[in-house]
């Protein structure tokens, strides 16, 4: 019963998530993404300091499970600028399942650094990913890259 609540929870907030996008007039853009999960991922700015990024691919866990992510990110810190990149801090919550017999919903806490290049279309991004799922508590991280389509 946890488990269907859990994820009947998080599917109720990847909908309002991607509702709320809808209405976004920042920028986009998609991209590869290393470690937890290896795959795919997207990122749209909905104002300079609010995000939503997702991610799909395999899981790095033990038998390599699909995984998918959705995260809000709520909070965004410039630490540096010039006239080559930006340098942000973010934090954000969100969710992932991973397609999986048991422990498939979990609520993430992703903590990051966004380095967006002036002079080129390219994002990298850098992030340690507090997970847990009312049982257990893990830290997951990924590192990756995305391309950005300008509106």
């Amino acid at each position: 019963m946890r488990k269907r609540a859990t994820i009947g929870l998080l599917a109720v907030c990847f909908f309002l998530l991607g509702a709320s996008a809808a209405q976004s007039a920042g920028p986009a853009g998609i991209g590869l993404i290393l470690f937890e999960p290896s795959g795919l991922t997207g990122k749209m700015w909905l104002r300079q300091s609010t995000a939503l990024a997702a991610g799909i691919g395999w899981s790095a866990e033990k038998d390599h499970y699909l995984h998918l992510h959705m995260d809000f990110l709520f909070w965004s810190q410039r630490l540096a600028a010039d006239k080559n990149l930006y340098l942000d801090f973010y934090l954000g919550a969100g969710g992932k399942v991973i397609f999986r017999d048991s422990d498939n919903a979990w609520l993430r806490l992703p903590l990051g650094f966004d380095i967006r290049l002036r002079q080129s279309p390219f994002n990298f991004f850098f992030e340690v990913i507090p997970s847990f799922n009312f049982s257990s508590l893990k830290v997951f991280g990924a590192i990756g890259f995305r391309y950005i389509f300008q509106r």
